[in-house]
Formats: C-alpha cells, structure tokens, sequence
C-alpha cells in the first residue's frame, strides 16, 4: 500500500488541478418589436403627402381631405405632413421654406 500512496498522491494532484470547461453559448439578444397600428387615412396621407413631395405640390388635395369624416381626416393630414417631410429631403426641386404650409413651425 505504501508504494502505491505516491501514485494516489499524484493522481489526487492532477485531478484537483484539472477544470472542466463548459462550452460558452453566444450571447442571447433580446428584441422588442413594437407594432404600429397605423390609421388606414393616416397611411394614405403618409403615401400622399411622399407623392405630393416628389410632384413639388405644397398642400394635399381638397377634395381627398373633404372626402374625410373629422377624425380620419386629422388622421389624413397628420400621415400627410410626416410622409411630406420624410420624402422632401434632398429631392431636387422640392425644398422646404417658411413661405410653405410644411415649412411653418406650430
């Protein structure tokens, strides 16, 4: 037994030393997605307002705005002004003054 304790010894040694390694998983991302909803006269005002930008025409339609009951033409105007100002950035002809509706500050 005695010549056996230096091997005991050792192999006490090396196991106390000895780690075992788990296999890191990537790190985990958390996405929050946040949905809209999105007013079907505020999302035609918006593809309106864009439209107008491109074509240089500074205010939208009467008679679309008319066709409108209060809210969804509040709605309407509201898409129209974001979806103006989105699409009037940088495109040639069309440029924001003060002399343009979109162009007062409120």
């Amino acid at each position: 037994m005695n010549k056996y304790l230096p091997f005991i010894g050792l192999t006490l040694l090396i196991s106390g030393c000895a780690t075992q390694t788990v296999p890191q998983s990537e790190p985990q991302v958390i996405t929050k997605i946040v949905k809209q909803d999105i007013a079907p006269a505020e999302k035609k005002g918006y593809d309106d307002g864009c439209k107008n930008a491109m074509e240089a025409q500074f205010l939208p339609s009467k008679d679309i705005v008319n066709s409108y009951d209060t809210v969804n033409r509040a709605a309407y105007l509201k898409g129209w002004e974001k979806g103006y100002k989105q699409c009037v950035i940088g495109l040639g002809p069309v440029r924001i003054n003060r002399s343009m509706p979109a162009g007062q500050t409120k």
